[in-house]
């Protein structure tokens, strides 16, 4: 069971610099002067994936952020034996359970989310070609696959470009996207398959067997300091 008292609070550390703080979908320009650290929003996840800012967040402490990098939003939707998804009540939980509406209300259905207006997104995706497998290789397309807002978030290919073949190439809607960041999740440019191998004879997970050479190569030639993974998800009023 969760514990947001904030005397047992698990408490976890902010994200990293290089990793906007990410607010959970319906937070707009007034969020922290509505935010009353509360808890319920966290509480009524049933992902976890709303953790609360840390001691180091100063003013912030205690209010919810996303790390998409470790459990993005799944927008309260669940896999059915079909492969369809199917919402988990009315309305996204964490607005539901805001007692201050710091969190505004957003209908649980994907033709809704794909018009929020920005101010209420979480962020949007932001996709770099240069580091992106599909666009390397012709051969991945996790992203496009995985987006809850599938051809209309994520496109399997960009409109305005005349893009050969049949092959995903994966192209952020930043109209439509929410910044949800279940793409970020899934990219498989990222450090922990750089320069992975079979060392001890035990078969390699999915990422690794599929798309380890890849990575390697990816990322011998852009560097060692190269920002990953190859999407990341930015705050809109940001500016970056």
């Amino acid at each position: 069971m969760k514990n947001t008292g904030l005397l047992g609070i698990a408490v976890s550390l902010p994200v990293s610099g290089s990793i906007p703080v990410l607010r959970p979908p319906g937070a707009g320009p007034d969020f922290l002067s509505k935010c009353i650290r509360c808890g319920k929003c966290l509480e009524a996840c049933p992902y976890d994936s709303i953790r609360l800012l840390g001691i180091a967040s100063g003013t912030e402490i205690y209010t919810p952020y996303i790390d998409t990098l470790k459990t993005p939003c799944y927008v309260c939707q669940e896999k059915c034996q079909d492969g369809d998804s199917r919402p988990i009540g009315k309305f996204l939980r964490c607005g539901e359970a805001c007692p201050t509406n710091a969190l505004q209300l957003i209908p649980n259905d994907l033709e809704a989310l794909s018009r929020l207006p920005d101010k209420i997104k979480t962020g949007v995706a932001k996709l770099n070609r240069r580091l992106c497998i599909a666009w390397r290789f012709g051969f991945c397309g996790e992203c496009y696959f995985n987006c809850p807002l599938k051809d209309k978030a994520m496109l399997p290919r960009p409109p305005s470009e005349n893009v050969s073949g049949q092959k995903i190439m994966p192209c952020v809607n930043e109209t439509a996207c929410i910044g949800c960041g279940r793409c970020v999740y899934v990219c498989p440019v990222r450090r922990s398959l750089f320069g992975s191998v079979k060392s001890d004879g035990a078969r390699p997970d999915y990422f690794r067997e599929r798309y380890g050479a890849m990575v390697n190569k990816i990322l011998s030639e852009c560097g060692a300091n190269v920002n990953l993974p190859a999407i990341k998800v930015i705050k809109y009023r940001d500016g970056k």
